[in-house]
């Protein structure tokens, strides 16, 4: 991918002293776009082990990783599913040229700014993919050991952990 799939990429490389890399940009591009998405998946994992502690403090560490990442799971495969149409819905009018064109299929996949999306799309649901495992071994270990972290304790923010000295936030 040289970074010239957008117009956007061609107007930032005309700029009169610009020497920006069109591939970092892309690349940056990518990583900023499943941050944001690794972000709310990860809270929401974080929490879901949290509250199936508060639930059952009693479960062991190998119970609560199970339960924890059959919600993963399914959290992963509905977020994949979320960008994969919000991509296909941004690319709807471009998809109709194409298919009017009688342009052949692998001859659109591999324009470049088909690509840099398919691309990102696939780095993207990598990383979360790789996320919901390690969140759900972090969150399960901080939670079964909680009375160990001492004063690091108030980091794990506003979920109570079974102590009566937390609070809970209240969605309206």
């Amino acid at each position: 991918m040289t970074g010239f799939g957008s117009e956007e990429a061609m107007f930032v490389s005309q700029q009169p002293n610009t020497s920006i890399d069109l591939r970092g940009l892309v690349l940056s591009g990518i990583l900023i776009g499943a941050l944001g998405v690794l972000d709310d998946l990860v809270i929401t994992q974080a929490l879901a082990v949290f509250e199936l502690h508060l639930a059952n403090p009693s479960l062991s560490f190998a119970r609560l990783y199970r339960q924890s990442m059959r919600i993963g799971q399914d959290h992963v495969a509905a977020t994949i599913n979320t960008l994969v149409l919000a991509y296909t819905g941004a690319a709807l009018p471009l998809l109709l040229r194409v298919s009017q064109g009688g342009e052949r299929l692998g001859t659109f996949v591999n324009r470049e700014f088909v690509t840099e999306e398919i691309v990102r799309t696939l780095v993207g649901s990598l990383g979360l993919i790789a996320a919901v495992p390690l969140t759900t071994g972090l969150a399960c270990l901080l939670v079964i050991h909680h009375q160990r972290l001492g004063r690091f304790r108030p980091l794990l923010g506003p979920v109570s952990l079974g102590d009566g000295h937390g609070h809970h936030h209240h969605h309206h």
